[in-house]
C-alpha cells in the first residue's frame, strides 16, 4: 500500500510539473503508453519599435519653405507625414531630401551600391555633407519572428523589431554612392597618395568609424584633400 501511495504521489507530482511547463499528461488507454502534448502559446503583438526616432518632428522637404511633421519608418523604409492628424506616406523621388529642422537627422532617398556591388534605392541618413564628399548611414529595422517552445520547459518569445548594424556609404566628387568599409586601412586608401595624411588625421583625432560625429569630422577633412 505504501508503494502504491508513493507511485500515486509521484504521478501527481509529474502531472503538476508538466502542467506548469505548458504540458498536458494524457493517458489514451493505449496499452500503457502515455503521451505528452505541449500546449502552443498564443501569439503576441511584436515588441520594440519600427523607428529610430519615434516622434514626428518638424521637417522640410527639398528646398520647400513649408514645414511638415515627419518621421522615418526604418522597417518599411517609408517617410511618414502627419497631415491633419492622419498619417500619410510620402511618395519618394530620386535625391529627395527630408531634413528635420532640429538637425537630428537629414534623410536622402537615393541610389547606392552595397558591399556586394548590387544597386539599391532607399532612404539614407546624411552624416557628413560637403561639396566634394558626402558620407551616409543606413537605418534599418527587421522583425525577428516569434518563437514557440519546442518543449514545455522553454518560454514563448514574442516577435520583436530589432535594429540592423549600421552600414556606411560614401560619395566623392558627385560620383556613385558606394559602400564604405569600416576597416581603417581601406579608409586611408580612399584618396590615393594621401594615405599617410589620412592615417595621421585619424590617429590624432581618435576617429572611430562607427561614430557619426567622428565620421562627420573625417568627411570634412577628406573633402579638403579632393
Amino acid at each position: 500500500m505504501k508503494i502504491k501511495g508513493l507511485l500515486a504521489f509521484t504521478a501527481l507530482l509529474a502531472t503538476a510539473t508538466f502542467t506548469n511547463a505548458q504540458q498536458t499528461y494524457v493517458d489514451l488507454d493505449s496499452g500503457g503508453v502515455d503521451f505528452i502534448y505541449t500546449k502552443k502559446a498564443p501569439s503576441e503583438a511584436a515588441q520594440g519599435t519600427q523607428y529610430y526616432i519615434e516622434n514626428f518632428n518638424a521637417a522640410k522637404i527639398n528646398d520647400s519653405k513649408e514645414i511638415v511633421l515627419a518621421r522615418y519608418n526604418a522597417y518599411s523604409d517609408e517617410m511618414e507625414v502627419k497631415v491633419h492628424d492622419e498619417i500619410m506616406v510620402l511618395d519618394p523621388k530620386e535625391d529627395m531630401v527630408v531634413a528635420l529642422t532640429n538637425k537630428s537627422a537629414t534623410y536622402v532617398f537615393t541610389q547606392y551600391k552595397n558591399e556586394d556591388g548590387e544597386m539599391g534605392q532607399n532612404y539614407l541618413v546624411l552624416v557628413s555633407d560637403n561639396p566634394n564628399l558626402k558620407i551616409f548611414r543606413s537605418e534599418r529595422i527587421f522583425l525577428q519572428p516569434e518563437k514557440h517552445p519546442d518543449t514545455g520547459y522553454q518560454k514563448y518569445k514574442a516577435p520583436m523589431y530589432k535594429k540592423r548594424d549600421a552600414k556606411y556609404y560614401i560619395q566623392m566628387n558627385n560620383g556613385e554612392i558606394v559602400h564604405m568599409s569600416d576597416r581603417r586601412k581601406d579608409i586611408m586608401a580612399l584618396i590615393p597618395g594621401k594615405e599617410k595624411d589620412i592615417k595621421t588625421f585619424m590617429k590624432k583625432n581618435k576617429i572611430k568609424v562607427s561614430e557619426d560625429n567622428d565620421l562627420k569630422l573625417l568627411g570634412n577633412y577628406l573633402n579638403t584633400l579632393l
